[in-house]
Protein backbone atom coordinates (compact mmCIF):
# COMPACT_ATOMS: atom_id res chain seq x y z
CA UNK A 1 0.00 0.00 0.00
CA UNK A 2 1.49 3.33 -1.11
CA UNK A 3 1.17 6.28 1.25
CA UNK A 4 0.57 9.76 -0.06
CA UNK A 5 3.44 11.82 1.35
CA UNK A 6 2.49 15.12 -0.25
CA UNK A 7 -0.47 17.43 -0.67
CA UNK A 8 -1.15 20.34 -2.98
CA UNK A 9 -3.85 22.98 -2.73
CA UNK A 10 -4.64 25.34 -5.60
CA UNK A 11 -7.12 28.21 -5.79
CA UNK A 12 -7.73 31.27 -7.94
CA UNK A 13 -8.95 34.62 -6.68
CA UNK A 14 -8.68 38.17 -8.05
CA UNK A 15 -6.05 37.33 -10.65
CA UNK A 16 -3.85 35.30 -8.33
CA UNK A 17 -3.31 31.56 -8.49
CA UNK A 18 -2.40 30.56 -4.94
CA UNK A 19 -0.68 27.24 -4.39
CA UNK A 20 0.29 25.51 -1.18
CA UNK A 21 2.53 22.46 -1.36
CA UNK A 22 3.27 20.19 1.61
CA UNK A 23 5.38 17.13 2.22
CA UNK A 24 7.70 15.14 -0.02
CA UNK A 25 7.04 15.09 -3.75
CA UNK A 26 7.82 12.24 -6.13
CA UNK A 27 7.12 11.95 -9.84
CA UNK A 28 3.49 10.90 -9.40
CA UNK A 29 2.57 13.62 -6.90
CA UNK A 30 4.35 16.25 -9.00
CA UNK A 31 2.43 15.08 -12.09
CA UNK A 32 -0.84 15.29 -10.15
CA UNK A 33 0.04 18.84 -9.08
CA UNK A 34 1.01 19.77 -12.66
CA UNK A 35 -2.29 18.43 -14.01
CA UNK A 36 -4.37 20.33 -11.45
CA UNK A 37 -2.42 23.56 -11.97
CA UNK A 38 -2.65 23.53 -15.76
CA UNK A 39 -6.33 22.57 -15.62
CA UNK A 40 -6.98 25.76 -13.64
CA UNK A 41 -4.63 27.94 -15.71
CA UNK A 42 -6.12 26.78 -19.01
CA UNK A 43 -9.57 27.83 -17.78
CA UNK A 44 -8.21 31.38 -17.51
CA UNK A 45 -7.95 31.38 -21.31
CA UNK A 46 -4.59 33.22 -21.43
CA UNK A 47 -5.76 36.04 -19.20
CA UNK A 48 -2.92 37.57 -17.16
CA UNK A 49 -2.44 36.03 -13.74
CA UNK A 50 0.06 36.02 -10.89
CA UNK A 51 1.33 32.97 -9.02
CA UNK A 52 1.83 32.72 -5.26
CA UNK A 53 3.46 29.41 -4.38
CA UNK A 54 3.78 28.59 -0.70
CA UNK A 55 6.47 25.90 -0.51
CA UNK A 56 7.28 26.53 3.15
CA UNK A 57 6.00 23.06 4.10
CA UNK A 58 7.76 21.14 1.34
CA UNK A 59 10.17 18.71 2.93
CA UNK A 60 11.82 17.41 -0.21
CA UNK A 61 11.40 16.16 -3.75
CA UNK A 62 12.85 13.51 -6.01
CA UNK A 63 14.89 14.52 -9.07
CA UNK A 64 11.91 13.52 -11.23
CA UNK A 65 9.63 15.84 -9.26
CA UNK A 66 12.08 18.71 -9.75
CA UNK A 67 12.12 17.97 -13.49
CA UNK A 68 8.33 18.35 -13.56
CA UNK A 69 8.51 21.60 -11.59
CA UNK A 70 11.11 22.83 -14.08
CA UNK A 71 8.69 22.05 -16.90
CA UNK A 72 5.89 23.89 -15.09
CA UNK A 73 8.05 26.95 -14.50
CA UNK A 74 9.12 27.07 -18.15
CA UNK A 75 5.56 26.69 -19.50
CA UNK A 76 3.58 29.04 -17.25
CA UNK A 77 4.57 32.26 -19.07
CA UNK A 78 2.90 30.86 -22.21
CA UNK A 79 -0.43 30.93 -20.36
CA UNK A 80 -0.38 34.55 -19.13
CA UNK A 81 1.83 34.49 -16.03
CA UNK A 82 2.87 38.07 -15.26
CA UNK A 83 4.28 37.91 -11.71
CA UNK A 84 5.40 35.12 -9.44
CA UNK A 85 6.46 34.66 -5.83
CA UNK A 86 7.59 31.71 -3.76
CA UNK A 87 7.25 31.56 0.01
CA UNK A 88 9.83 29.29 1.60
CA UNK A 89 11.22 28.39 5.01
CA UNK A 90 14.97 28.00 5.25
CA UNK A 91 17.59 27.81 2.53
CA UNK A 92 17.50 24.08 1.76
CA UNK A 93 14.50 23.79 -0.59
CA UNK A 94 15.27 27.16 -2.20
CA UNK A 95 18.86 26.05 -2.78
CA UNK A 96 17.73 22.74 -4.23
CA UNK A 97 15.36 24.56 -6.58
CA UNK A 98 18.11 26.83 -7.92
CA UNK A 99 20.43 23.86 -8.28
CA UNK A 100 17.90 21.70 -10.15
CA UNK A 101 16.16 24.57 -12.01
CA UNK A 102 18.80 27.12 -13.07
CA UNK A 103 16.20 28.90 -15.25
CA UNK A 104 14.83 30.46 -12.05
CA UNK A 105 17.65 33.01 -12.25
CA UNK A 106 16.39 34.33 -15.60
CA UNK A 107 12.66 34.07 -14.87
CA UNK A 108 12.65 36.67 -12.10
CA UNK A 109 10.84 34.62 -9.50
CA UNK A 110 10.77 36.46 -6.18
CA UNK A 111 11.33 34.60 -2.92
CA UNK A 112 9.87 35.55 0.45
CA UNK A 113 9.81 34.05 3.94
CA UNK A 114 6.53 35.74 4.94
CA UNK A 115 3.29 34.84 3.12
CA UNK A 116 1.63 38.20 3.86
CA UNK A 117 4.57 40.19 2.50
CA UNK A 118 4.66 37.95 -0.58
CA UNK A 119 0.92 38.28 -1.13
CA UNK A 120 1.00 42.07 -0.79
CA UNK A 121 3.96 42.37 -3.18
CA UNK A 122 2.38 40.00 -5.70
CA UNK A 123 -0.97 41.81 -5.65
CA UNK A 124 0.79 45.12 -6.33
CA UNK A 125 2.84 43.59 -9.16
CA UNK A 126 -0.27 42.07 -10.71
CA UNK A 127 -2.22 45.33 -10.46
CA UNK A 128 0.74 47.26 -11.91
CA UNK A 129 0.85 44.90 -14.87
CA UNK A 130 -2.91 45.07 -15.44
CA UNK A 131 -3.02 48.86 -15.26
CA UNK A 132 -0.05 49.27 -17.61
CA UNK A 133 -1.75 47.08 -20.23
CA UNK A 134 -5.23 48.62 -20.13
Amino acid sequence: MQRNLSKSFIEYKNGIVAIELRGVFNQQSAEDYQKALFCLVMKLNYAPFALLADISRVEGATPEAFDIVKSIINRLPEFGLVAKAYVYRGPVIKGMMFQRIPELEQLEYSFFTDIEVASDWLTKEYQRHISSHS
